[in-house]
């Protein structure tokens, strides 16, 4: 079924109200080269979009996927790819899965909720 993209506007308007930004995820390095950790290297796309924090259990039932992930992310569309780093309220979550729709995009993360 095709999705109008009046409504995939109404719904856009009226659910995906938070920020939400999308970095890619790598090795970083200091200015002469040493590796000191991994982490955000280059933020990459950034976007309205509804988080949600919810279980292990409930992904599993909706989505059939048995995961480690604790929230999940709806968006009209974003550049996100599995492994890169979703930013939220100043926490970083890592993308475990991403399911694209008719209508919205899913991308199922885990991470931490420290400011929760």
């Amino acid at each position: 079924m095709q999705i109008p993209d009046l409504f995939k506007k109404v719904i856009s308007d009226t659910f995906y109200d938070k920020d939400i930004e999308i970095w890619s995820s790598g090795t970083i390095t200091d200015d002469e080269g040493a590796v000191i950790g991994s982490g955000k290297v280059e933020k990459i796309d950034s976007f309205k979009g509804n988080f949600q924090f919810t279980t292990r259990e409930y992904i599993q039932k909706v989505y059939g996927l048995e995961i480690e992930a604790n929230a999940i992310v709806t968006c009209d569309k974003t550049l996100a790819t599995i492994g890169n780093i979703v930013v939220y309220k100043d926490n970083d979550y890592t993308i475990k899965s991403k399911i694209t729709g008719d209508s919205h995009t899913v991308l199922l993360v885990n991470g931490s909720d420290d400011n929760v």
